[in-house]
């Protein structure tokens, strides 16, 4: 009787043991996937955000400078009509351009293996824009009515794609907000690479700018704010701010990797340092 009892003991001693082993699995289990589902939530909601950054940048951009150029061609319509079919062309370029990348941001929100009738494949759609598209974009500000100088200094190489659509952007913007804010005014654009880094200076002169007409430094602004966070994804910096002469500011630093002592991974499209023009 006693060994008897002895191992009915035993086994539910056992069966308690695994009923707690089986309740113990459950709550990892369960933590697990409300851990995977906050992952999945967090992806999604950081997807929404990238997008919507990108389409406020898109869309503030081209239909910032096609209004602008819209004002050049009624204004200068009877007295000069090649410089208003040149704003008109602007027009045209510029909202090729966007609908563009409106197609581009578009497809990121399509599964991969659905395809619209006359949108196009996602494998249709242009890439990204990056350094090289920086030239285009600032002469485009200089024909809206916007005097503009681009340099590039240092020993220029390839750049991620992440840091070349971050540098991009943050131009874009600080030009937008230049065309919005301080019309008239000249401005220069700035890309010097270092060995460890890449910084890109947006600075204009904004003589006849009112303080309350142009965003605080404090980073107040939807496009500031933008720009900020642009810079902290890849580990940079940005700062923005009123000058001394009454201009505006803006300075970008990205961490890079260092150049490589041959040579490799130069750009041959950012050959010729010092490109500019007012």
């Amino acid at each position: 009787m006693v060994t008897v009892g002895y191992g009915v003991r035993r086994l539910r001693a056992g069966r308690v043991l695994l009923a707690e082993h089986q309740e113990n699995l459950r709550r990892k289990q369960e933590h697990l996937r409300r851990k995977q589902a906050d992952r999945e939530q967090r992806a999604v909601l950081m997807e929404r955000i990238r997008i919507a950054r990108e389409l406020h940048d898109v869309t503030a951009h081209h239909l910032s400078v096609i209004a602008v150029q819209a004002g050049v061609a009624r204004f200068v319509l009877d007295k000069e009509p090649e410089t208003a079919d040149q704003a008109l062309r602007a027009i045209s370029e510029v909202g090729s351009e966007g609908l563009a990348e409106l197609r581009r941001l578009i497809s990121l929100l399509r599964p991969e293996d659905e395809e619209i009738v006359g949108v196009g494949s996602p494998a249709a759609d242009p890439p990204a824009p990056g350094v090289a598209q920086l030239p285009v974009l600032i002469e485009r500000v200089g024909l809206s009515g916007t005097p503009s100088r681009y340099t590039v200094a240092g020993r220029q190489r390839a750049l991620p794609a992440g840091i070349q659509l971050c540098v991009y952007r943050v131009v874009q913007e600080s030009l937008t907000n230049v065309l919005k804010h301080a019309p008239g005014a000249s401005v220069e654009v700035r890309l010097e690479y270092e060995a460890d880094r890449v910084r890109v200076t947006v600075a204009d002169t904004g003589p006849q700018v009112t303080p309350a007409a142009r965003p605080s430094g404090s980073g107040s602004g939807v496009g500031l704010t933008g720009m900020r966070e642009r810079a902290a994804l890849y580990g940079g910096e940005l700062s923005a701010g009123r000058k001394a002469d009454g201009g505006f500011e803006v300075s970008l630093s990205l961490p890079v990797g260092a150049v490589e002592e041959d040579g490799e991974g130069a750009d041959p499209a950012l050959a010729g340092a010092g490109i500019g023009r007012w």
